[in-house]
């Protein structure tokens, strides 16, 4: 385990390290991991959907995917919260949309 995975209680452990640690099956270190972030990759769905409720659901599917993804995460790549934030947008844009029309009438 990297030496930045064991910090002192009074240094938080870094995001990089933290994600290292979800890929070794620590749930412990994705709660904090969307501790630091849902409030940021809600904003970001929420600008996407305008929708509060849908904008949790998608941080709450972003965190699951972490999970699955963390093994494949390269920092040299992104910043965590980069890789993150690109999750996140996606997953709001892949969301369906309400229709906010009446679909035409069909003769």
């Amino acid at each position: 385990m990297p030496a930045e995975a064991h910090q002192s209680p009074d240094k938080p452990a870094s995001d990089v390290a933290l994600l290292e640690q979800v890929a070794a099956g620590d749930v412990r270190a994705l709660w904090e991991l969307s501790l630091r972030h849902t409030a940021t990759l809600r904003a970001v769905a929420f600008t996407i959907l305008h929708d509060a409720a849908e904008a949790e659901r998608v941080v709450q599917s972003t965190f699951q995917e972490v999970r699955y993804q963390s093994a494949r995460f390269d920092p040299a790549h992104f910043p965590v919260l980069s890789w993150l934030t690109e999750m996140t947008r996606a997953a709001a844009i892949a969301r369906p949309q309400p229709r906010t029309h009446p679909a035409p009438a069909v003769s």
